[in-house]
C-alpha cells in the first residue's frame, strides 16, 4: 500500500515537473486544464500499482520507469540524471578522459557509432559511423541510454573495453577490443597548400579554439599565396554551438545570418549572425560526408544557404537538436531535454526525422525573419527551399551537398584488415626493417616483395585467422539450415548433412575457400595504398602522412577541380547541374 511518504514525494516530483514547464513555457497555455487532468490520470495508475500489484513495488522504481517510458516518445538525446549521473556529466564535459574517440548516438532505437575521432583508438581500428553497437563487454545495449553507454565505453585509460558491433555488410557481429587512451583532440590538426595556389584545411571537431586555431591556419595559408579553399569537415561530428558561429564568422560578412533555432516556445528562437568583416573572402569549397554532423551542418548551412561556396561530398548526418541541461530540484537531479532544432538560413531544419521521434514545424508566428526573405513563405511544407540568390536547396535534414560525390566504400576483407589493425601493427613492426632497404616516403613503391612480407604477416596473426568471407559465412548458415531440416524438428537426432548432399556441399565448400583465398590479390590495389600511407606516417609523421592521403583523395581532388575552373564553380553556384567527375 502506498504510504503517505511515498505519495506525497510522488506529488512533489510531479510538482517540480509542472514548475520547470512553468518556467520554460509558462505553464503551457496550450495544453491546458487536459495537462493537468492527464498528470492526475498518470499518479492514479502508479497509486494503484503501489496499492494492489501482487509484490511491493519502490515509489523510486515506478517514476524512473515512468520517465523512461516518457522518453520513448521524444528523442535519443533527452535524458534523465540521477545526483549522481548529473555530476559525472559534469566531470566528463569539463576535463580529460579516457575513452575509445568515438561519438554515439541513437538511430532506429540502437546505439550507432556517428563518428570515430580521427587519431584516436576506436579511428585506427576502422570503426565507421553507423556501426551498430550491440553489446558493451558482456551487456547489453538494448534499451541502452547514450549517457548510460558512455559511462561504460569511459575509463582509466590503458584499460580495454570489447564491444560488439553488426555491420550493414557484415552477416554477423564482430568484436573490437579497443584500449582506452586520454582523448585530446587538436580541433584543426592539418593545414598547407595542396596544389598551386589552393589552400587545404582539416577540422575534426568544435571544440573551445576552433575558430581562433582555423583563422590562425587561414593567416598562414594567405602568407603561401593561396587563393581558394577546401574546408574539410568529414567525419566531423561537431562540438561547440558557438565555436561553429565562430567557424561561419570567418566566411561571412557581417549580419549575414548563420544559424537560426526555433522551439515550441519563444524563449528557445535565436538568431546567430556573422559579428564582422569575413576573414577569407575567395572561393571555397566545404567537404563533407555522412560522418559530418551538428556544429558541422550548421558550417555548411551557412556557406551553401548564402551561396557563399561550394558543398560537395555526402548528404551529412542530420543531428539538428538543441538540447538543454534543466535542473530538477534541490538533489541535483537533471532533465537534459531537446528544446529546439537547428535551422540553416534559408530555414532548412538539419535534424532528419529519424533523429528525432517527433519532428514538427514550428508554427509561423514563432517564425524569425531572416534578412534574406529566403524562405519560400507560401511552400512551408516543400523539400525545397532557396538559398540568397534564389538557387533550389534540398531540406530533408541534414545537408545535402551541391555536388554529390559518394566516398568510396571498404569490403568486408579491407574492413577485417583494418578492425585488426594489420596495416597500423605492421608499418610500426617493420619500419626500421624496411628503412634498411627503402625511402619511406610518397615515392616509395609496395612491391612484390614488401606485398608478400604482409601477406605473411597478415595470415600469421592469429586473430586474422579466424577471418570468414561473406560466402563462407553465408554457406556456414545454409549448412545450419541443411541439417535442421533433415532432422525434422527432432532435437534428439544429431544434424548431419543428408548423404545425398555431402559431396556436392563438400565441393562447394573447397570453391568458396578457393575464393577466399584469392581476396588478398582482389584488393591490392586498397592494400598498396593503405600499406604506403601507414608506411609514410610510421616514418615522416602525421603532416606527410596526410599530405600523401589528400593526393589520393578523389573528393579533394574533385574540389581542387572545381576550383581551377571559374567557370564551372560559377555554374554551380549558380545552380546549374553539377556532379563529380
Amino acid at each position: 500500500m502506498m504510504t503517505k511518504g511515498k505519495g506525497f514525494w510522488f506529488y512533489a516530483a510531479a510538482a517540480v515537473t509542472i514548475t520547470i514547464f512553468g518556467f520554460a513555457g509558462n505553464r503551457v497555455e496550450a495544453s491546458g486544464e487536459k495537462f493537468y487532468s492527464d498528470l492526475i490520470r498518470l499518479d492514479r495508475v502508479v497509486s494503484k500499482i503501489s496499492e494492489n500489484y501482487v509484490e511491493e513495488v519502490d515509489s523510486d522504481e515506478l517514476v524512473d520507469a515512468a520517465i523512461s517510458g516518457i522518453r520513448t516518445i521524444l528523442d535519443p538525446h533527452t535524458a534523465y540524471f540521477r545526483e549522481k549521473d548529473y555530476e559525472d556529466l559534469k566531470i566528463h564535459t569539463a576535463g580529460e578522459f579516457g575513452g575509445l574517440g568515438i561519438t554515439i548516438g541513437i538511430r532506429n532505437n540502437i546505439l550507432t557509432v556517428i563518428s570515430p575521432l580521427q587519431g584516436t583508438p576506436a579511428f585506427r581500428m576502422g570503426l565507421h559511423a553507423g556501426d551498430r553497437i550491440i553489446r558493451i563487454d558482456t551487456m547489453s545495449t538494448k534499451g541502452m541510454s547514450i549517457e548510460a553507454a558512455v559511462e561504460k565505453l569511459r575509463g582509466k585509460p590503458g584499460t580495454a573495453v570489447t564491444i560488439k558491433v553488426m555491420r550493414e555488410d557484415m552477416m554477423e557481429p564482430v568484436d573490437f577490443t579497443i584500449v582506452r587512451d586520454i582523448i585530446k583532440i587538436e580541433s584543426v590538426p592539418y593545414a598547407d597548400l595542396v596544389a598551386d595556389s589552393i589552400g587545404y584545411v582539416q577540422v575534426v571537431q568544435f571544440s573551445k579554439k576552433t575558430g581562433e586555431d582555423l583563422a590562425r591556419s587561414i593567416n598562414l595559408l594567405k602568407k603561401k599565396g593561396m587563393k581558394s579553399l577546401i574546408l574539410d569537415l568529414r567525419v566531423n561530428p561537431g562540438g561547440l554551438l558557438d565555436q561553429a558561429i565562430a567557424v561561419g564568422d570567418l566566411f561571412l560578412e557581417k549580419d549575414q545570418m548563420i544559424v537560426f533555432t526555433k522551439g515550441r516556445i519563444k524563449s528557445q528562437n535565436h538568431e546567430f549572425r556573422a559579428s564582422k568583416p569575413a576573414l577569407w573572402k575567395g572561393k571555397v569549397v566545404v567537404l563533407v560526408d555522412r560522418h559530418s554532423a551538428s556544429a558541422s551542418e550548421i558550417v555548411a548551412g551557412a556557406i551553401q544557404d548564402s551561396d557563399r561556396g561550394l558543398v560537395l561530398g555526402e548528404t551529412t548526418f542530420g543531428k539538428g537538436s538543441v538540447q538543454t541541461i534543466l535542473p530538477l530540484d534541490a538533489q541535483n537531479n537533471a532533465l537534459k531535454l531537446t528544446t529546439a532544432y537547428y535551422y540553416t538560413p534559408s530555414g532548412r531544419c538539419i535534424n532528419k526525422p529519424e533523429n528525432a521521434v517527433r519532428l514538427k514545424h514550428v508554427e509561423e508566428e514563432n517564425d524569425l525573419d531572416s534578412d534574406e526573405e529566403s524562405v519560400d513563405k507560401s511552400k512551408t511544407d516543400s523539400i525545397f527551399f532557396y538559398t540568397k540568390k534564389g538557387r533550389k536547396v534540398k531540406a530533408n535534414g541534414g545537408i545535402t551537398p551541391d555536388v554529390i560525390h559518394p566516398n568510396r566504400r571498404a569490403n568486408r576483407y579491407t574492413i577485417e584488415l583494418l578492425r585488426k589493425t594489420m596495416f597500423f601493427n605492421y608499418a610500426i613492426k617493420k619500419k626500421s626493417v624496411l628503412e634498411k632497404k627503402y625511402k619511406l616516403d610518397k615515392a616509395l613503391e609496395i612491391n612484390a616483395e614488401i606485398l608478400e612480407d604482409f601477406r605473411q604477416f597478415v595470415y600469421s596473426d592469429t586473430t586474422f585467422q579466424q577471418y570468414k568471407s561473406a560466402a563462407m559465412l553465408a554457406f556456414d548458415a545454409f549448412e545450419e539450415v541443411l541439417k535442421k531440416e533433415a532432422t525434422n524438428g527432432d532435437t534428439t537426432i544429431v544434424a548431419k548433412i543428408p548423404p545425398r548432399l555431402e559431396k556436392p556441399i563438400e565441393e562447394l565448400e573447397k570453391s568458396l575457400k578457393k575464393e577466399s583465398e584469392k581476396e588478398f590479390e582482389n584488393n591490392l590495389d586498397i592494400i598498396k595504398q593503405s600499406l604506403k600511407t601507414e608506411l609514410i606516417g610510421a616514418a615522416k609523421g602525421l603532416d606527410e602522412q596526410t599530405a600523401f592521403k589528400l593526393n589520393k583523395d578523389d573528393q579533394v581532388q574533385d574540389a581542387i577541380h572545381y576550383l581551377r575552373d571559374d567557370k564551372l564553380y560559377q555554374n554551380a553556384l549558380n545552380g546549374k547541374k553539377a556532379s563529380s567527375r
